[in-house]
Parts: C-alpha cells; structure tokens; sequence
C-alpha cells in the first residue's frame, strides 16, 4: 500500500513538472517585450482612395469609430463596401531594435494595411476577384525601417465589407514587440515582379507585396512554381563584406538566383522535391563574385504544393554575414 502511494505521488509530481515545463516553453514561444494597445478610437471614412493610405494626408475632418467593434454599431448601419481606418501612434526608439507585430484581430471582410503610406500586408481579396476572410486572425509583422522611433506614425487600413457586418469587428489591436529584430543592411520588403511559371516572365509580369501570400493578391488557389524578381542596388560599402540573403519564410520549395546565378534552394534537389518546408526560414551565404556594386537583380523561384502559397514572412533582404553572425548569438544568448 505504501508503494503505490509513493508511485501515485511520484507519478503526480512528474505530471506537475511537464505541465510546468509546457507553460514555461509556451510562455517564452509567446513573449512579449512592449506593447501599445491601438484599442478605441480610430479616424475613419467610408468610400475609397488610395490617397488615404499616405502619411501626411490630413484626416481632420473624418469621423471617429471606435474599434474592435461592427461599424454598423458605430452609426453605419446596412452599410456595405469600401472605409477606411487611420491612427496616430508614437513608437519608442525601443522598437526598432526588436521583432515588431501589428494586431489588428478579425476584419470583415478584407483589409489592406499600410504604416506611414507604405503597405505591410493584405488579407483577403477586393472586387472584383473577391474572396472573403472574414475568418482569419489579423497579424503582420512591420519591417523596422518603416518606423519613425519617438515620433509620430500612421496605422490605415482599408476595409472592404460584402454584406452583414463589417469593419474591425473583434479581437486584440495592439502593435508589439517580440524578440531581438534581424535587419537587414539591404531591406528587400515591399514591391516585387510576380509571374506564374518557373522562370521570370516580364510580359505576364504584376506588382506582388512581399512579404505576404499570393492568394491575397490575386492568385486565388493557385499551386505550382511563381517567380519573384527585383532589382537592387548594393552600396560600394559592402563590396567586400560577405553577405546572407534572408528570403524569408516560404510555402512551400525555392530557388534563389542572383544576377542569373544559382545560389540556393531549399526543398528541392535537381528536379526531385523533398515535400513541403514551409516552416523553414531561408537565409543563404551569397558566394563570393556574384554581387557586384551598383545594380543586381535577384529571382526567387517558389514552388507551392497546396493550401497558401509564396514568401509569407520576413525579413526579406541582405546582411552582412557578420552583423547576420552577431544576431545568432544575441538570439541565442536571451533564449
């Protein structure tokens, strides 16, 4: 009798300790170092132009809405199409070293974002290639350069709602930061050439955000290769230094080349594919001799198996394989 109960107890406390351990990881998988919470009340107007997004555009004379809520509670009942959201935020200089997320919770139906008039991300698709996500949690990460630390910068975002409610209807809005920022001394995020195919092809070229899904941008359900291309320029300063390409988090296959150079891949192997790595960020060490300074022109190759597809994540660009090494170490060291 008393063996089993020494037993029960040992098998208690060994229950206790797991549970323990799973809290702490989840914790630290979750943590967040600052927080400004974006709940209350945001400019807002319906109707739509692309000037709205800018930073310096003057939005006095709009409403006030307070968000997380269903416009239709706000005074814009029965209302369906297009509104726009705009909020002025300070951010420390405390930010810019660290990892930064948008939360913005769930919108009704599609939203596009922009920080300081630049775009940061989509969810969803406008008319007329509509499709709804009305369902998907709103998170995007900020590329660092973007923000003006210990000044003031401009959250907008643009709403497209089809029917029933809409808006920025539920949920935690709050920009944050998380973990030490990888940044890049060449930030690549932003504007890309997007085709479908495995090679480039500028005639059936358009305009992609990157980061982001493609099936947010007008490439609804599509699977197979796309290719990525931009040019860039390198500063003669890092015409010496060995550099790392970060390319982000990809679902599924890539090839990267650089100046028509095959320089990496991940998940694929010749012609053979190894299945999906989505989970894996890329960041490749650029062999020597193929950047050259002045212009370059880089080409990712994605191969997507099913579900969402493209970079989905940043950070996108070049660094210097040292500052790349010190990140590592930093990373390592506050884990």
């Amino acid at each position: 009798m008393i063996i089993v109960k020494n037993m029960t107890r040992l098998v208690y406390t060994i229950a206790i300790l797991i549970a323990l351990l799973l809290i702490n990881a989840v914790s630290k998988a979750n943590e967040i170092d600052d927080e400004i919470s974006l709940k209350g009340n945001w400019s807002f107007k319906i109707g739509d132009n692309q000037a709205w997004a800018a930073m310096n555009f003057n939005d006095s004379d709009w409403n006030r809405i307070y968000a997380p809520a269903r416009w239709e509670d706000e005074g814009y009942q029965n209302y369906d199409g297009f509104a726009w959201y705009r909020k002025k935020v300070t951010i420390p200089s405390s930010f810019r070293e660290k990892r930064i997320i948008l939360e913005l919770g769930y919108i009704d139906d599609i939203d596009e974002v922009f920080i300081n008039g630049q775009k940061i991300g989509q969810t969803g698709d406008f008319p007329p290639e509509y499709k709804t996500a009305y369902s998907s949690y709103r998170k995007y990460e900020v590329p660092n350069n973007l923000i003006r630390p210990n000044a003031e910068n401009i959250i907008a975002v643009r709403v497209y709602d089809s029917q029933i409610e809409g808006g920025m209807i539920k949920g935690t809005l709050r920009i944050y930061t998380s973990g030490i920022a990888l940044i890049p001394d060449i930030n690549l995020a932003g504007k890309w050439a997007f085709s479908k195919g495995k090679t480039f092809n500028i005639d059936q070229a358009k305009t992609i955000t990157v980061p982001g899904k493609w099936e947010n941008q007008g490439y609804n359900d599509y699977d197979g290769w796309a290719s990525y291309s931009r040019k860039f320029e390198l500063p003669r300063q890092y015409a010496g230094e060995r550099m790392v390409m970060l390319a982000g988090r990809i679902d599924d296959n890539d090839e990267v080349y650089i100046n028509g150079k095959f320089i990496a891949s991940t998940g694929i192997s010749g012609n053979d594919f190894s299945g999906s790595t989505y989970s894996e960020f890329r960041n490749y060490v650029i062999p020597e001799g193929i950047l050259k300074p002045g212009d370059n022109l880089i080409e990712i190759r994605v191969y997507d198996i099913s579900g969402e597809g493209g970079i989905l994540e940043g950070p996108v660009g070049l660094i210097t394989q040292t500052k790349f090494i010190k990140y590592w170490k930093a990373k390592r060291k506050n884990s």
